[in-house]
């Protein structure tokens, strides 16, 4: 409530507080005085007549209450809406006395006003009439009692007789009905053939003109109160204003206008916007629209959309092209201050539009022995609205538009019954698709087992998996306990069975889209959950259809705040009463359960309360979110087990043997990633910048002695031909498409025969998502990594809701036989492994009598001074051989075929066509298509190696 403090100003108090306590927070000690009542230091705000609109000064003033008794209220006139009480002893209403009235037409002593309702004229220069019924009589110097709505017109003022109580007797006893005209008309001429029949009979004609006079006086006495019942008094002054149509103009001198205005704004009860606006319009309630009240100085036309006219100068009202005469009245500043702050006073107690959660008084206590989940959320008009999840529940719905505050009640009732309740026997999911805006807040709440956001939609599945999990270990859990339902588990050992679930969503009309199987777990969720000790509260904007008929059926209370249409709250309430709450008050909602309907106030989510004494206007302290306190209340309580596991992966190494860590959300575990040779190739198919190399080098540090594909196509080559007789750990091959693509010009097939390599040797490969996809059929196990679109997903494997993970290096979906599940490759940094083939190219440390480099092991190539045949073609590929062998003290001969006799020989230019044409069956991998320069094959008694030889100015490096 709002009242004045002189010295202080406008001052908002909450109820029941103390006086003293008021005075000293607005540091105004002295002003006890409350219009003409001193109040004591202990009288409360809320109690008469300390009240909405009431000023506290330091000397007597005026009434700051509507008088509650029988008294005189100007309706017309200068000094319209003045109020003369009838009090103990006789008033005397003029321009002085007791009561002054600001008209100059009246005298100073004009009128007298009994205890008794009665008046009579002073001997006032020009009369006092009485209009009842129409009539009008003068009031002399004789006393006449006053009836309820009775006008006394003196001078320029009209003075309507209001009696709260109905003390007039008369006027207080109901009338008895009015007869019908047909019945009155058959009464009266029964009356007169009566009279007709006595006449006649006895000749006594003035007997019989009295039988038939007296029915005729009941008669017109009857339509007579049958005609004022039907149109009551006539409207005055003032009583005219509330009714007329806008636009209205005012017409008439500024200060007469003004009055004018005034009244039309108090009767109306609605404040006038722009430059006419006064200070004392803010107790009014509603508010006049820019046009619909206008000031026309005398002269000027007025505006041609007006509906109304007002004559302030001539008291005439203008409308519908017709102009009737109007008492006029006009209301002073400070009379439209006092009027306007005793219609604040009568105001019904409204809610706030600002509550703190600390504001509320807290709840009672559930009974000892019992687990309740009960949560203070708001303020109705009787008092503070809990929400009791086992009464009001099992399930919530809180529906509201952009704006109405539903974030903020959805943090009130988590924050407040995670502040009621320990974590051991609450746990709270907490779904939000604000992207964290919404419940973010409550995130640090020891009792949250798992948030989820729209921020990250691949964990989405995670979330269903895990509230389907938790499920089913509550039925294991239930069954295990022979009781059956979680309600009858809580009453017989409340220690013993587990902790509550509430599960909140907010906009969960989105969970469609960020997971399809998100709504059917829910309903799944609504049907059982009672039983099982869940508590679904689901937030939306848009109700209507997003509610499917299975989680309505089991959903008890809906809180309403407002909608954006009626259709949306006819929907959720059966009428449009949501879709009237006021957009300046968030927070404001219809609330139906199963114990009534009301209308409340939510709170907000701030632990700290509001000072009791606040200066309008000014800014409240600030004050600690709700959620924080109460996670610093149960801040040594151990943290709830998560529903469902976090998609980053626990920080340290991975044990050996593994690759990384994948998921299994379906059993809330996550394990190490290892992969099972004898179950098959491993593919790892990704995008460029996916992590395929990565892995690669985590399979290499998982799996000493693995063989790594070389990326030379004749040292690739020749690895494949010594794998399956190395039987290393595993072959690693990357970009094998491009491997493949390199190898194909000297192994035909290539792809067949690392095919047929990996029926020997274990082989691990990774590729690009458009090559090798029939590998997928025959892997042990196949990484699909992020960046792929669906159908590419699809085409190796990966479940529909997996698919759509967002791209990062190392995160995928491993697919084995067994099923598949979200994993993340740690890297470990570049593991060479072993290395079959080494590259042929000379060192600078290679010894002086070497020739060059030889053999899969690249090592020093020493040749005999005699019995060395350089093979070739006349060129310069021969002489490079030929001073190559002279520089290390080799007498070779040359010749371009092969010698008969057995020995050392250097086939220069080893290209397939060549080594074909000499008949040389070679090895696979000795043979180039585009030999480098100084590149021979060394043959031995028929056996052949590659070997590189020196350059002409130092060693060769390739």
């Amino acid at each position: 409530m709002i009242v004045t403090i002189e010295g202080a100003g406008d001052v908002e108090v909450d109820p029941g507080v103390p006086l003293d306590a008021m005075l000293a927070a607005a540091r105004a000690p002295a002003a006890v005085w409350c219009g003409g009542t001193r109040l004591d230091g202990a009288h409360r705000a809320g109690r008469p007549p300390l009240v909405e609109g009431a000023v506290l000064a330091s000397a007597p003033g005026p009434p700051s209450l509507p008088p509650a008794g029988p008294h005189l209220r100007v309706v017309a006139g200068p000094d319209a809406g003045a109020v003369v009480e009838a009090t103990r002893a006789e008033r005397v209403i003029g321009r002085a006395g007791g009561a002054p009235i600001a008209d100059p037409a009246l005298s100073r002593r004009h009128l007298g006003l009994d205890p008794a309702g009665r008046v009579r004229d002073l001997g006032s220069r020009n009369g006092t009439a009485r209009l009842r019924d129409g009539r009008a009589r003068r009031v002399g110097r004789l006393r006449r009692r006053l009836r309820p709505d009775d006008l006394l017109v003196a001078g320029g003022t009209a003075l309507r007789w209001v009696d709260p109580a109905g003390s007039d007797d008369a006027a207080a006893a109901p009338a008895p009905p009015a007869p019908r005209p047909v019945a009155l008309l058959a009464g009266l001429a029964g009356a007169a053939a009566g009279a007709l029949a006595i006449g006649a009979a006895t000749g006594r004609w003035a007997i019989a003109a009295a039988m038939a006079a007296a029915p005729l006086a009941v008669a017109a006495a009857s339509l007579a109160r049958r005609r004022r019942a039907r149109h009551g008094p006539s409207p005055v002054g003032l009583e005219v204003l509330g009714a007329l149509p806008l636009p209205i103009a005012v017409v008439g001198p500024p200060a007469r206008a003004r009055g004018v205005l005034r009244a039309v704004a108090l009767a109306r009860g609605a404040a006038v916007p722009g430059p006419l606006r006064e200070d004392w319009m803010r107790w009014l309630d509603g508010a006049l629209q820019d046009g619909d009240v206008r000031l026309v100085p005398p002269g000027d036309p007025p505006p041609s959309e007006a509906a109304t006219v007002l004559d302030a100068d001539a008291g005439a009202v203008g409308r519908d092209g017709r102009t009737v005469p109007w008492r006029v009245a006009a209301i002073a500043e400070p009379t439209a201050d006092r009027l306007a702050r005793a219609l604040a006073s009568r105001r019904p107690a409204q809610l706030p539009t600002a509550l703190r959660w600390a504001d509320l008084p807290p709840p009672a206590p559930p009974p000892r022995g019992t687990r309740r989940l009960v949560a203070r959320v708001g303020l109705d008009a009787d008092g503070p609205i809990d929400l009791d999840l086992d009464g009001d529940g099992p399930h919530l719905l809180v529906a509201g538009t952009t704006g109405s505050g539903k974030s903020a009640l959805l943090e009130t009732l988590v924050a407040g019954l995670a502040h009621a309740h320990d974590p051991a026997d609450l746990g709270v999911a907490l779904v939000d698709l604000k992207g964290g805006a919404g419940l973010g807040g409550c995130a640090s709440l020891p009792h949250v087992r798992g948030l989820l956001t729209d921020l990250d939609p691949s964990s989405a599945r995670r979330a269903l998996l895990g509230l389907a999990h938790e499920l089913r270990e509550r039925k294991r859990a239930l069954a295990a306990a022979g009781v059956p339902s979680w309600g009858a588990w809580e009453s017989g050992a409340p220690d013993a069975a587990p902790a509550r679930l509430l599960v909140v969503v907010d906009e969960f009309q989105e969970l469609g889209a960020l997971d399809p199987g998100f709504l059917p777990e829910l309903a799944r969720l609504a049907a059982q959950g009672r039983a099982l000790g869940m508590h679904l509260v689901l937030a939306t904007q848009r109700p209507a259809g997003a509610v499917s008929p299975a989680i309505r059926a089991n959903v008890s209370t809906v809180i309403a705040l407002r909608a954006a249409t009626p259709a949306e709250s006819q929907d959720l309430l059966g009428d449009a009463a949501a879709a009237t709450l006021p957009a300046t008050a968030p927070g404001r909602a219809v609330v139906v359960s199963p114990r009534g309907r009301t209308t409340m106030q939510a709170a907000l989510p701030l632990a700290d309360p509001r000072p009791p004494v606040r200066l309008l206007g000014s800014p409240l302290p600030p004050s600690r979110p709700l959620a924080r306190a109460a996670a610093a209340r149960w801040g040594r309580s151990d943290a709830a087990p998560p529903l469902w596991l976090a998609p980053d992966p626990p920080p340290g190494a991975v044990p050996a043997g593994a690759l990384g860590w994948i998921d299994l959300p379906e059993r809330r575990s996550r394990v190490p990633l290892a992969w099972e040779p004898r179950a098959g190739p491993l593919v790892v198919v990704g995008p460029r910048g996916s992590g395929r190399s990565a892995t690669l080098d985590a399979v290499a540090a998982a799996m000493p002695g693995v063989v790594r594909l070389p990326a030379d196509p004749r040292e690739a080559a020749r690895t494949l031909a010594l794998v399956p007789a190395a039987r290393p750990s595993a072959l690693l091959v990357d970009d094998a498409e491009v491997a493949c693509a390199a190898l194909e010009p000297l192994v035909r097939g290539a792809a067949q025969a690392l095919e047929e390599v990996a029926r020997l040797v274990p082989v691990a490969l990774a590729c690009g998502p458009g090559w090798g996809t029939r590998w997928a059929a025959r892997a042990g196990m196949t990484i699909v990594l992020g960046g792929l679109d669906r159908v590419e997903q699809a085409l190796w494997g990966v479940p529909p809701p997996l698919a759509g993970l967002e791209p990062e290096p190392g995160r995928g979906v491993a697919v084995r036989p067994g099923g598949a599940g979200e994993c993340r490759i740690v890297p470990v940094g570049r593991v060479e492994g072993r290395v079959l083939v080494r590259a042929l190219a000379c060192p600078a440390h290679l010894p002086a009598g070497a020739v060059g480099v030889a053999g899969d092991e690249a090592r020093p190539l020493v040749l005999p001074p005699t019995g060395v045949v350089v093979v070739g073609v006349p060129g310069p590929a021969r002489d490079r051989a030929l001073r190559a062998a002279a520089a290390a003290g080799v007498a070779a001969q040359a010749t371009e075929r092969l010698p008969p006799a057995p020995g050392i020989v250097l086939v220069v230019d080893p290209t397939p066509a060549r080594l074909r044409e000499l008949g040389i069956v070679a090895p696979p991998g000795l043979a180039e298509h585009a030999p480098p320069p100084g590149r021979v094959l060394v043959g031995r008694d028929g056996a052949y190696e590659a070997a590189q030889l020196r350059g002409p100015a130092g060693p060769s490096v390739l």
